[in-house]
């Protein structure tokens, strides 16, 4: 990986690759462990924007991942030993092109997985029974599961809660009662209609759901969302390292042009899975040494990063921030803004969206 500000190279460097994050010393330094799950991000569109997507999709995004490039994606996790279970299929929203969604769930198939476990959607496109019934009845024969429906306010701010009510109900009819779940199960017995809110109204249920179902506040959601969490100053924050959410997740996500991330770290990358670089060679290759960021996350945590951001003109929030990982995003996105974050930090589009 290119430059970054923590790179030999880098200008300025305010600390160095060894100054404890590393790993040259006795302790056993870290390493990925094998994955069980996969996500398959196949687009960034999707005729929302909720305030909480920490990919930032929208109906202002287009890009769109290949048929080829996710059954290329699809044979590395059958040759890593991923359960079909275990990978899922989402974006943005994937339904925005049924026919493609159709063509990468058969590439499991041929890439000698049984099926894949899960399919994401919000339920724009349920406008009816009988569109249901079609659309569903084809991803079942080609492999799908289960249907994973996105039900919460900030969804039912674009999405009529009619259509998420009735796509529940005839996907538990073509699919079987564990042929679908709810994002949030509670709010899918009963959902309104956000979009009809005032604005006042929509932020005082947003603040009420977040008290009950904290949501990662990064992407749109630091934007949107952290004003109406609770807030911590900056110094009391926990120093707790990342350990476990970037390499012992067991689970990576990728996104449309290919770039692989840590469970839900979007914007935090491993590197880019290509034709010619397969899945399964981008993990193979990956090591603490070429990912100082990675590495002083894994040590430390975010406040690692804050003094050589520092020099980059990040300023800590005088408001405090809404846990560890809305500092994590405010740091990385004022290195992606001074062009210090290296091959780390990437796709550098997604930290421009809102």
């Amino acid at each position: 990986m290119a430059g970054g500000i923590f790179r030999p190279n880098s200008q300025p460097q305010p600390v160095g690759l060894h100054d404890g994050c590393a790993y040259n010393g006795p302790m056993t330094p870290p390493r990925l462990m094998p994955l069980t799950a996969a996500g398959i991000l196949i687009t960034n569109w999707c005729p929302a924007r909720c305030r909480h997507c920490y990919v930032c999709s929208g109906p202002e995004r287009g890009e769109w991942m290949t048929a080829e490039a996710a059954a290329g994606h699809l044979a590395a996790l059958a040759r890593l030993g991923v359960p079909a279970g275990g990978i899922h299929i989402g974006g943005g929203e994937p339904f925005g092109n049924v026919e493609r969604l159709l063509a990468i769930v058969r590439a499991a198939r041929d890439a000698g997985l049984e099926g894949v476990g899960y399919v994401e959607t919000n339920g724009f496109w349920a406008t009816s029974e009988a569109v249901v019934r079609r659309r569903l009845s084809e991803l079942r024969r080609a492999g799908m599961r289960q249907l994973a429906i996105s039900a919460d306010p900030y969804h039912q701010e674009f999405v009529p809660p009619h259509r998420v009510s009735l796509l529940y109900e005839v996907a538990r009819d073509v699919l079987g009662p564990d042929g679908v779940r709810a994002r949030r199960w509670r709010w899918l017995q009963g959902p309104e209609d956000v979009a009809a809110m005032t604005e006042d109204e929509r932020r005082g249920v947003f603040a009420d759901f977040l008290g009950r179902y904290p949501e990662r506040m990064t992407g749109r959601a630091a934007a949107c969302l952290a004003p109406l969490a609770n807030r911590t100053p900056i110094d009391d924050l926990p120093d707790d390292p990342c350990r476990e959410a970037l390499l012992e997740s067991r689970h990576v996500h990728v996104d449309p042009e290919g770039w692989v991330y840590p469970g839900t770290c979007a914007g935090i990358v491993f590197g880019r899975a290509t034709a010619a670089t397969p899945l399964d060679a981008v993990l193979a290759a990956w090591r603490p040494a070429a990912s100082p960021l990675i590495a002083r996350l894994v040590s430390g945590g975010p406040k690692r990063l804050v003094p050589a951001a520092a020099q980059h003109g990040f300023r800590p929030d005088s408001g405090g921030y809404a846990g560890k990982c809305h500092l994590c995003w405010s740091v990385r996105r004022r290195l992606v803004e001074a062009g210090a974050g290296g091959d780390e930090l990437k796709p550098e589009p997604l930290y421009a969206a809102s």
